[in-house]
């Protein structure tokens, strides 16, 4: 009775009869010692492009010309898009003694973002936009806007460097819901000074039938606006002449002691908006479904794309 063969054996005979060598492992693609001479040795690396990859992507580590000139050509688009542009003034530059209708403004870069973003407190906030503003704000000094021009300003400062579109929060005045509203800057109605609108301002007071003459709060006095009881307190720096005196000492002596009604009548006309952004808001709740009046805020998405 011959010997059993084994599974080694009987795979070795196998290989033997297919002039395979036992003793060499199988090679899957068998290439001759000639044909090998000739093709190429390569060591690809996980997740590098082949050489016909990184051709038809154009992409390449050599710099032709200096970093400055590439850098050019990477922000070419982004140069055209930061151009200086003209802006129609709401106040149609009535309100200063020298500025023409329209000023120029520009988008703001990413560096800059990052310091409105660094803004820890109120006060920082209204130094970092003053400095915003000397970048990308010319034919108009800060300190001297009207606080109604200057906000005007940061809303197409917002449009020209973020977009069109401004999402908000407002609640219902019915339900009290929280609503999420997006809205377009570009469509906010503005209404413009007429062409007999000029500063200074003059108002008759009720009670005292004095002849007041004001001008707008501007830009460097907004800390006076924090609360009502400051302004009240302040009201007389934005008077010019109360009858025929112009005296600090006598200006604020009269709000001291003239009517409550004298001194409302003024306050009210100071802070009055004679002419920008028309920033009240009808919307409809998405709970309540009903018709609520809001207004058109500063939020924390107002220096964001979002």
């Amino acid at each position: 009775m011959p010997e059993e063969k084994s599974l080694i054996d009987m795979a070795r005979e196998h290989m033997e009869k297919s002039g395979i060598d036992p003793k060499n492992p199988v090679d899957l693609e068998h290439v001759s010692p000639e044909e090998e001479e000739t093709q190429p040795v390569t060591h690809p690396v996980q997740g590098e492009p082949t050489p016909d990859k990184e051709e038809k992507s154009g992409v390449t580590d050599v710099v032709d010309g200096s970093y400055g000139d590439v850098l050019s050509e990477l922000l070419s688009e982004v140069k055209v898009n930061s151009d200086w542009r003209p802006l129609l003034l709401p106040s149609r530059g009535k309100s200063y003694v020298s500025c023409d209708e329209e000023i120029e403004i520009k988008p703001f870069t990413f560096a800059q973002e990052r310091k409105l973003r660094s803004v820890k407190n109120v006060r920082g906030g209204r130094d970092i936009i003053k400095i915003l503003f000397a970048d990308c704000v010319k034919g108009l000094e800060y300190d001297s806007m009207t606080l109604t021009d200057k906000n005007y300003i940061l809303f197409k400062l917002r449009e020209i460097s973020y977009g069109d579109d401004y999402t908000l929060e407002a609640t219902c005045e019915h339900c009290e819901s929280k609503n999420e509203l997006s809205i377009k800057i570009s469509e906010i109605p503005v209404e413009y000074a007429g062409d007999d609108f000029k500063e200074p301002l003059e108002i008759i007071l009720p009670d005292s039938k004095q002849k007041l003459v004001f001008v707008s709060p501007r830009s460097k006095d907004e800390k006076y606006f924090s609360d009502m009881e400051l302004l009240t307190q302040n009201m007389w720096r934005f008077m010019v002449s109360i009858g025929k005196y112009s005296e600090q000492k006598i200006k604020k002596a009269f709000l001291e002691n003239t009517t409550v009604k004298d001194v409302a009548f003024f306050r009210e006309r100071l802070v009055k908006d004679y002419y920008g952004m028309k920033t009240e808001m009808v919307f409809q709740c998405a709970s309540c479904e009903e018709d609520s009046k809001g207004t058109i805020p500063f939020n924390e998405n107002f220096f964001s794309v979002s």
